[in-house]
């Protein structure tokens, strides 16, 4: 047998920043943004504190690359899933809907929720999470536009219903941390009704 192949230092460097990103995002889940110090990252990178600061230099800079890193993750799963909706007119808006409910109620929403209230007293951090919303944003628009393409007839509520479909699922992650899911339901499932209107294929 050959021996195996030792790794490059590009990809040495690949997999320390991987390990630094994957125990930030965990600390930022688990702790929250005020007890996710360059410590706690270290040490549950195992990476040596001379290897964090040369990778990335700042606790801004740390979070919002270990957010930007899983949004992007998080935006391919909302896109593969998109892909194998029903082309039903009937299910495929309730369908997505769901869909982007759970991408909004899991992991990567609480640790984006905490940057935001964090960014709000915090101006290096605000710019950044707003560099990361605006591509964030037309991202998830390029998905839309690409799964659901605009009508042929003119429907005012087309543009708006996505923007608007976003803010009222964001709101109810938000009270998902104090209240059950039953009261959710409640704005959930009209929602669907909404999207139904506003879907392309619906008529």
């Amino acid at each position: 047998m050959s021996p195996p192949r030792r790794r490059t230092q590009e990809e040495r460097t690949a997999a320390t920043h991987e390990r630094l990103l994957q125990a930030t995002f965990a600390s930022l889940v688990e702790l929250g943004y005020a007890r996710t110090s360059t410590p706690e990252v270290q040490r549950r990178s195992g990476v040596s504190r001379g290897a964090l600061l040369h990778h990335i230099p700042t606790r801004a800079d740390l979070v919002t690359a270990a957010v930007d890193c899983v949004f992007d993750r998080q935006l391919a799963e909302y896109r593969e899933s998109l892909a194998g909706l029903s082309m039903d007119a009937d299910d495929r808006a309730a369908e997505a809907i769901e869909l982007l409910w759970t991408k909004l109620s899991g992991d990567t929403f609480y640790a984006w929720l905490e940057l935001i209230v964090a960014a709000r007293t915090e101006p290096v951090l605000l710019e950044r999470v707003r560099v990361l919303t605006r591509r964030f944003d037309q991202n998830a628009a390029d998905v839309r536009e690409e799964m659901f393409p605009p009508p042929e007839e003119s429907n005012p509520y087309y543009k708006v219903a996505v923007a608007f479909g976003f803010a009222t699922l964001i709101g109810l992650g938000v009270t998902r941390i104090y209240e059950d899911e039953h009261r959710q339901r409640k704005v959930i499932e009209p929602l669907k009704m909404l999207a139904r209107m506003v879907d392309p294929a619906g008529g």
